[in-house]
């Protein structure tokens, strides 16, 4: 890939998604890379039983939780190449997915299962959507 390709790498805090930003910054040393995460309304964090889905106080919690998700992923990395961060509100596949197609994203990299964890003999759904709908190619970081 050259300096004019972009690779979208989704974060969720999981190993898998942070060795998926390992082996973008590794095998795409001269593409701008988009760190992704995405907000879902429907996975509660535990710590804030009296937050309320979908409202400014909790987006702006939420916006700040990817804010560091980010920091702690790009934590301790020599990275020469350009950084961007997005976020989006939704269910991860489909924000992923959209995120991918609307940046222009050349390619994308996903962990195999997340923060919600699977069998390892198993490709996680968010996984298996984006690979099944991406419109562009997808690697699985297993």
């Amino acid at each position: 890939m050259n300096a004019d390709e972009r690779v979208l790498v989704a974060l969720d805090g999981s190993e898998q998604s942070e060795r998926g930003l390992e082996y973008a910054l590794e095998r795409f040393p001269e593409a701008t890379i988009l760190c992704f995460h995405a907000i879902d309304p429907f996975d509660p964090n535990p710590e804030d039983i009296d937050d309320q889905p979908l409202t400014d106080e909790w987006l702006e919690t939420e916006q700040r939780r990817a804010s560091e998700l980010f920091d702690r992923a790009l934590e301790g990395h020599d990275i020469a190449n350009p950084i961007e961060r997005e976020t989006s509100v939704g269910s991860p596949a489909e924000s992923i997915v959209a995120c991918a197609e609307e940046s222009d994203a050349d390619h994308v990299v996903i962990g195999s299962y997340g923060r919600g964890g699977a069998s390892q003999l198993h490709l996680g759904s968010v996984a298996e959507i984006v690979v099944r709908r991406a419109p562009v190619p997808v690697t699985v970081i297993r």
